[in-house]
């Protein structure tokens, strides 16, 4: 591997570490304007046909895409693309002070070490090979190893014009709910346009990590996992705790779904011999205040499930058939709790409930038409609007989903027990590989390299913006939108709050994907860690070698 990349990928690595750019903040905008700076240092913005920092249409944040485009011989395109935002860093405890200061962490390693399980051991496999702090692998080197490729193909472009055209993007957001890649679609819809650009796909540089322990592969992806968050209200009913027998604790049915779903390897979605991670939840509560004396009469939870395969019209039937289920265990355990606890007074004018307790599993469609079949349309739309118009500035959107669904319960009439069940945002899609000449160049570059043990995988099995980068033609996504709260359909105004995607610019951009990026561990971890020889030496030569076997 060519030695050239190491110290320029390491310096633009430590250059965007040391910014904070906790998605959603300011310091997306600071870390934007840095990796201009870099593109163009040394007098290179001139080597690109167009550089700059592109605005995410209607952001709150005003925040912005960095690119950069070398319009080559030929309209053939390849897109690198990269997210430059981080979580927070409060992980790191009495460290968290040097969580983007790499050298100053690696000094204080063994005190980091010694509360970060597995550390030390791969610090002893590779010594002095790791590069530590927020944002090292995910993914601030990837997109410094595209910074370096792209300035390499700029400086080839002043000699002779290459041989194919280059897109470079670096958007940020995409720890929260892909406000940059979205707006990348609409950027590289317009860049197609008014070049004439002929996409041949993506390669976005997110990081990669060994799957299982003692595993020494490197790892390339054609194709991303997609991610569903369906959410469930659970609605008991109302009374003292000396009675809890007239009520229903909506705890005690969310725990008997949790349960059910959380963990559950039946919910896995299995393809070409790679599975999903199995459910879990995200976040869980009940609706109370304050401290009362009175059964929680409502509460709910959020699910993340990730797809390969699985459709939300497939899910949500699933997790209907399982909510129900679920519901009618917990009812019949309190009419089994309340026969014996009847049978236990010594007082026989206590009896039994004369029928066993039902309840209700319904959707956010089913519930919305049922309102409106009941008060009209216009009226239920009043409702909604007041609701939403109440929350709170900056309110979480799985809360202003549930809120919504709280307030169509109340209007609906109905008592509990009861399951609503419906979609909060965000929705990532899934992709699947198909033939392409990406794959085709990647795959070239894996096997003439067998010595790195390069193994070349279908679905990138962690969350990314590759998601929005593809859509298949023959998807039905009515299930997702007719049951998500706070979708906004094309033909409404927007405003605070909602959600909604460019799926027809997603479908008309479609590109080919892979994820082909730095290696580490520890990503959204106090020990998160990057391989610096693989990743700032060995990945930028790949990457150009695949850029290369593309322009033959």
């Amino acid at each position: 591997m060519a030695s050239e990349w190491y110290d320029d990928v390491r310096r633009f690595t430590e250059r965007l570490v040391r910014v904070n750019s906790v998605s959603p903040g300011a310091g997306e905008i600071a870390c934007a304007q840095e990796i201009l700076a870099l593109l163009t240092e040394d007098g290179r913005a001139d080597a690109y046909t167009a550089s700059g920092l592109d605005p995410v249409e209607g952001d709150p944040h005003q925040r912005v895409n960095a690119y950069a485009f070398i319009q080559g011989a030929s309209a053939r395109t390849i897109v690198l693309l990269g997210h430059f935002d981080t979580v927070e860093t409060g992980d790191y405890g009495p460290l968290e002070m040097w969580a983007r200061e790499p050298d100053e962490l690696w000094a204080r390693r063994e005190e980091l070490a010694a509360f970060t399980p597995g550390l030390a051991e791969d610090i002893a496999t590779y010594p002095d090979d790791w590069m530590l702090g927020r944002g090292t692998i995910d993914m601030k080197s990837g997109v410094a190893a595209n910074i370096a490729i792209i300035r390499h193909l700029a400086a080839r472009n002043r000699q002779q014009p290459l041989p194919l055209s280059v897109v470079f993007l670096a958007t940020p957001d995409e720890e929260n709910e892909s406000a940059g890649v979205l707006q990348a679609v609409r950027f590289l819809l317009r860049l197609r346009e008014a070049h004439g650009l002929d996409y041949l796909g993506a390669i976005n540089t997110d990081y990669t990590a060994a799957r299982y322990k003692g595993d020494t592969h490197r790892y390339i992806y054609t194709g991303t996992v997609g991610k569903l968050l369906p959410s469930f209200l659970m609605v008991g009913r109302e009374s003292h705790v000396g009675e809890p027998f007239s009520g229903a604790d909506a705890n005690l049915l969310a725990a008997e779904l949790i349960g059910d779903l959380s963990m559950n390897p039946d919910l896995c979605d299995h393809v070409r011999g790679q599975s999903t991670p199995p459910p879990v939840t995200l976040h869980a509560a009940d609706l109370k205040a304050h401290y009362d004396v009175q059964l929680p009469f409502a509460a709910y939870f959020y699910l993340n499930v990730l797809t390969f395969s699985t459709t939300p019209d497939q899910l949500i039937e699933t997790l209907r058939q399982r909510a129900a289920a679920a519901l009618n265990r917990t009812l019949a355990r309190i009419d089994t709790s309340e026969r014996a606890w009847v049978a236990a007074q010594d007082d026989a004018s206590w009896q039994p409930r004369a029928t066993p307790r039902t309840g209700d599993v319904l959707t956010w469609g089913e519930l919305r038409a049922g309102c409106v079949a009941r008060l009209g349309e216009g009226a239920v739309a009043t409702a909604l609007d007041d609701t939403w118009k109440r929350l709170p500035d900056g309110i979480d959107s799985r809360e202003r989903s549930m809120r919504l669904a709280h307030t169509l319960w109340t209007l609906s009439g109905h008592e509990g027990p009861a399951i609503v069940l419906y979609y909060s945002p965000p929705y990532y899609p899934h992709i699947a590989a198909a033939p392409c000449e990406l794959h085709t160049a990647v795959a070239q570059v894996a096997s003439s390299h067998p010595e790195l043990q390069l193994s070349v995988e279908e679905f990138y099995p962690f969350i990314s913006d590759m998601s929005y980068l593809q859509l298949d033609s023959t998807a039905d996504l009515t299930a997702l939108t007719a049951n998500m709260p706070t979708w906004r359909a094309d033909d409404t105004p927007p405003r605070e709050g909602d959600y909604t995607l460019p799926l027809a610019e997603i479908a008309a951009l479609g590109l080919p994907v892979v994820n082909f990026g730095p290696y580490g561990a520890g990503a959204h971890q106090r020990g998160e860690r990057l391989l610096m020889s693989y990743s700032f030496e060995t990945l930028p030569q790949l990457l150009l070698e695949t850029i290369e076997r593309l322009a033959e």
